[in-house]
């Protein structure tokens, strides 16, 4: 499955062959959640994830906890995108192995992670007349859990030029340098952006997968372990690291829901994300 997420996004973001970022994350606040606007509720056939789907819009991917769904103008939104990468040099045009999609540094910044994100989606879309420009990077308060942020720009093409809102998180490395990348998109055409912006994050914030299939999108490639000298009683060290890994998977996806996809002020949101 997870393999599947990472050919999404491959097909759905690559339509950058350049970008534009000037800067890290900002140090400012989310704006105000956007005001209520109707949606029909939509439940994805296995069950995996809920959203609401504006009036004309048309739902074309739900499995696995991944919607995607297209609107009139050539608007589209992604949601319940994950996929991993491996630890090392970025390599533009690297093709996936495996399970692995690509690899980066752990070490870059969000901002540096999420440009390579579009850079790779370049290469497969092979169109060099591509630019994504970022103009604003807000962080997410999710320190102890993983890095997010909220990233807005616009793209430009020969169809002319789209604005675009993502919810992108790099969560922690494993112990086989593995990591994972979690991602929500909007994309809307430039000239509807101040109308149909509330739109989009009305749909954002609608999107519920359920805990079994978030656990899964956020899953690490290796299970956590328990800090040494856990375990030593009571059911011994392999029982305490299934509960352990049980516990990081309730408290990430529950982090996730929260604070990324509801985007809950960040004094709401659990110690333990924070």
């Amino acid at each position: 499955m997870q393999a599947r997420h990472g050919s999404e996004f491959l097909k759905f973001a690559a339509l950058a062959a350049g970008f534009i970022a000037g800067a890290s994350l900002a140090t400012t606040q989310q704006s105000a959640p956007a005001p209520s606007t109707s949606l029909q509720a939509y439940i994805a056939p296995d069950q995996s994830a809920s959203v609401g789907v504006p009036a004309g819009w048309k739902v074309i991917k739900a499995d696995y906890g991944v919607i995607q769904m297209s609107g009139p103008n050539g608007e589209s939104i992604s949601l319940g995108n994950g996929l991993y990468v491996k630890n090392g040099p970025f390599q533009f045009g690297q093709k996936a192995n495996g399970i692995i999609s690509m690899t980066m540094p752990n070490q870059a910044t969000l901002a540096q992670k999420y440009a390579m994100i579009w850079q790779q989606a370049a290469a497969a879309g092979g169109d060099p007349t591509e630019r994504v420009s970022v103009t604003s990077a807000i962080p997410v308060p999710l320190d102890n859990i993983a890095q997010c942020g909220i990233f807005l720009g616009i793209q430009t093409n020969a169809k002319g030029s789209s604005s675009f809102e993502s919810r992108f998180c790099s969560l922690p490395m494993d112990t086989n340098g593995i990591f994972k990348l979690f991602w929500m998109n909007a994309t809307v055409p430039t000239s509807l952006a101040t109308q149909e912006r509330a739109i989009a994050e009305a749909v954002l914030a609608s999107y519920k997968p359920s805990t079994a299939s978030l656990k899964l999108i956020l899953q690490p490639a290796t299970p956590p372990l328990p800090a040494p000298g856990v375990g030593a009683a009571g059911g011994g060290a392999a029982q305490s690291s299934t509960m352990y890994a049980e516990r990081m998977a309730d408290e990430s996806s529950t982090c996730m829901d929260e604070g990324v996809i509801r985007q809950e002020p960040e004094w709401q949101l659990p110690a333990y994300c924070r």
